[in-house]
C-alpha cells in the first residue's frame, strides 16, 4: 500500500536535490581550476510517481511502489550548464583560516539548515551578517543564530590559540613597572578586554594588542609569581613567573 512508504514533502525534496547539485557544481570548479573542463551537462528530466495528500495545511507525497497503480506523475527538468557558467556561479572554498560550517560544534539540524541556505563556512556567514541578513527570519526561527554566533568564536579561537613566547619587566615613562607579555593571538576579540590577575590580585591591563599585553604591577614581585590571564570568553592563560 501506499502508506508503507515515508510521506515527504516537494520543499524538502527540492531543497536536498539542490544541495546534492550544489555539491556537484563545487566539485566541477575546483577541478576546472587545473583542467579546464571539456563537457557540458545537458538537460536531465526526473519523473516521480508519488501519492499526494493535502490535510488542509500541507501537501505530502507517498513515492508509489512497483506495480501500484493510480499514482501522479511529478516532472523535475534541470536545464543545461556549461563550464563557463560553473565558474561564474560557483565560489570556490575559502582560504585555509576559513572555517567549513562541518567543524562547528552545532547541532546536525542547524548544520543541514545552513547547507540548504547555501551557507558552506564562516566566511559565508559573515558575508550574510554584513548584507544584514536576517537568519532567523529565512529560516523560519529555526536556527538561533546567537548560539550560533558563539559557537563561530569560540572554533575561531581554537583556530588561533593563544601563545605566550616571553615575560619580562619593564618602567613607564613614571617609572611605574609592568608585565609584558609577548606572544601571538593574545586579544583577538575586540569586544572582549583581558582581564589579568597576579598572585590571586586583580591587575590594570595598560595595554592590549594581538602580540603583547601590559599589566601594571601594584607592588614587588615574589620569588615564584601566579599570572591568570581571561583573554577573552573562550581563553584563559596561567603562567608561573620567576622573579631573578
Amino acid at each position: 500500500m501506499a502508506d508503507e512508504n515515508t510521506a515527504w514533502q516537494l520543499e524538502d525534496f527540492v531543497d536536498s536535490l539542490v544541495v546534492e547539485l550544489d555539491k556537484t557544481r563545487e566539485t566541477l570548479a575546483v577541478k576546472a581550476v587545473n583542467k579546464p573542463l571539456s563537457y557540458s551537462v545537458k538537460e536531465l528530466s526526473l519523473d516521480l510517481n508519488t501519492f499526494p495528500s493535502y490535510d488542509g495545511d500541507q501537501v505530502r507525497f507517498v513515492t508509489a511502489q512497483p506495480g501500484q497503480e493510480g499514482a501522479s506523475k511529478i516532472t523535475i527538468h534541470l536545464n543545461s550548464i556549461t563550464d563557463q557558467q560553473v565558474r561564474a556561479t560557483t565560489k570556490l572554498p575559502g582560504a585555509q583560516t576559513d572555517i567549513p560550517i562541518a567543524r562547528i560544534p552545532v547541532d546536525k539540524a542547524t548544520k543541514k539548515k545552513l547547507r540548504r541556505l547555501g551557507i558552506q563556512s564562516v566566511d559565508d556567514l559573515e558575508h550574510l551578517r554584513q548584507k544584514n541578513v536576517d537568519l532567523g527570519q529565512v529560516s523560519d526561527g529555526d536556527i538561533d543564530y546567537s548560539q550560533l554566533n558563539k559557537q563561530i568564536q569560540k572554533s575561531r579561537r581554537d583556530q588561533q590559540p593563544p601563545q605566550v613566547k616571553s615575560i619580562s619587566l619593564g618602567f613607564d615613562e613614571d617609572s611605574v613597572p609592568y608585565l609584558s607579555i609577548e606572544g601571538r593571538h593574545l586579544s583577538v576579540d575586540p569586544a572582549f578586554p583581558p582581564v589579568a590577575a597576579v598572585n590571586r590580585r586583580v591587575a590594570q591591563v595598560l595595554s592590549r594588542g594581538d602580540g603583547e599585553l601590559r599589566i601594571r604591577l601594584e607592588g614587588q614581585l615574589e620569588v615564584d609569581n601566579e599570572l591568570i590571564l581571561a583573554l577573552d570568553e573562550y581563553s584563559v592563560v596561567k603562567v608561573n613567573v620567576k622573579a631573578r
